[in-house]
């Protein structure tokens, strides 16, 4: 390229330019986009560019990231194009700021108030404020206006951003025996282990996903485990449940159970530590599919129907501090069963069921953790009921239910509005058993 461009030989500088847009990839790009600019290879340059916009976890994680240039970084961090989340954007600015920190420190103070905050986790943003002083040194009253804005949402822990995680959504496939993971991102489906046949036999009801582990109750209460991120794991029999077709869900470390088809007041929650369950202070209601949800370190079981055959819009609460169950006085707006609940660090979300009158439903509730209030938000496109959502990247996913058990649906809380983002083709999904986890 050097002699080639010294002897104005552009059909040869254009030859080469493209070759090396074919063989462009997170190792070959800083030296393409080197020769781009030395060379002022405009085509080439935009190339890269758009490249690095699209790769941008890839070439981050590279050592050479830390010897890009202010505005190269500038252009990264500040583009709405970028393909990453602005926590990742922000974890790499701090580590190429480090890396020649008395240079690069005006430059992060600049770029940093133009990332879109809250499009970041509470957790990250906490993390942040506690542990690293560029954030905040330039008015250290940030640092308590911040921490009091988290501590008003409740108890949130901090935690880092690993680059390696992915989360995405598992559905248990009947047809092919397996479990198959969707990248709600780019729509990939990949296979995953395969169903243990003992699972098979019992018939899987539901899911849970708990630290490495997925957990699945079967219809009689057989109870199996599986560390889903090694991919030669066997299925493990746990101690058995005392429930038949249980919901259940996953918070600090214990997984909690409730009768789901029957009407019942029974509770039960199972530790990993001892492989046993224990059954806990009954509810005071006796309800049948009502919805159990893990939210603001509670437990929370919400609507249902009563053994009058009433749909029900009342939320009983249990505290494990004080191992006891309490009424929530503000109720959902509408009454409902065989619906699904899930929950963000933002509050609680409700979709669908049976309504007061025994049809289906797509309305949808959401729960905020600051106000402890029920409001309405838009419908889903699909009226669903026994079906699965589940939470990735604060999106609300929903799969399966009463007539479109092919139909993924997004809900995004910064535009408010709900979507088909994929249509799942030749599977036959279990419809209360869709988890998310880290891969």
């Amino acid at each position: 390229m050097g002699v080639a461009h010294m002897m104005q030989l552009q059909r040869l500088c254009d030859s080469i330019a493209i070759f090396l847009e074919d063989d462009l990839d997170p190792r070959s790009f800083f030296q393409t986009k080197k020769i781009a600019n030395r060379y002022n290879c405009k085509q080439l340059e935009e190339k890269c560019n758009q490249f690095a916009l699209q790769r941008f976890i890839k070439i981050a994680q590279s050592d050479e990231f830390m010897d890009l240039d202010e505005k190269f970084i500038s252009f990264l961090m500040e583009s709405k194009k970028t393909k990453a989340k602005e926590e990742v954007k922000c974890k790499m600015l701090l580590a190429w700021t480090k890396h020649d920190i008395d240079e690069r420190k005006e430059c992060f103070l600049g770029l940093v108030m133009k990332f879109q905050l809250a499009k970041m986790t509470l957790s990250y943003r906490r993390f942040l404020v506690e542990n690293e002083p560029l954030i905040f040194e330039s008015a250290k009253s940030l640092q308590s206006l911040t921490l009091s804005v988290f501590d008003s949402h409740g108890d949130i822990s901090s935690k880092d951003v690993n680059l390696a995680e992915n989360k995405q959504l598992v559905v248990f496939d009947k047809t092919s025996g397996r479990m198959h993971s969707c990248d709600v991102d780019d729509k990939t489906w990949t296979p995953m282990q395969t169903i243990d046949q003992a699972i098979i036999q019992n018939t899987l009801y539901s899911a849970v996903v708990m630290e490495t582990y997925i957990y699945v109750i079967c219809t009689k209460g057989s109870f199996y485990r599986l560390e889903y991120a090694e991919s030669n794991a066997k299925w493990k029999q746990m101690a058995n449940a005392n429930l038949q077709n249980a919901s259940a869900v996953a918070l600090d470390g214990f997984v909690y159970g409730i009768e789901y088809e029957k009407y019942s007041s029974i509770v039960e929650r199972y530790d990993p530590s001892n492989n046993r369950w224990t059954r806990l202070t009954n509810k005071s209601l006796i309800l049948a599919c009502e919805l159990l949800v893990a939210a603001d370190g509670k437990v929370f079981c919400i609507a249902g129907i009563n053994q009058q055959d009433q749909a029900t819009n009342q939320v009983e609460i249990y505290d494990p501090v004080t191992s006891t169950w309490s009424m929530d006085n503000r109720s959902l707006n509408e009454v409902r069963y065989c619906a699904s609940a899930t929950a963000t660090e933002e509050g609680i979300y409700v979709m669908g069921g049976y309504n007061v009158n025994g049809n289906t439903t797509n309305s949808v509730e959401f729960r905020s953790s600051v106000t402890k209030t029920w409001m309405i938000l838009k419908p889903m496109k699909n009226a669903r009921q026994n079906f699965s959502s589940c939470v990735i990247d604060e999106k609300v996913y929903v799969i399966g239910g009463n007539g479109n058990p092919a139909n993924i649906e997004e809900y995004d809380p910064e535009t408010k509005e709900w979507k088909i983002i994929e249509t799942i083709q030749g599977k036959n999904v279990t419809p209360l058993a869709t988890v998310a986890l880290f891969m």
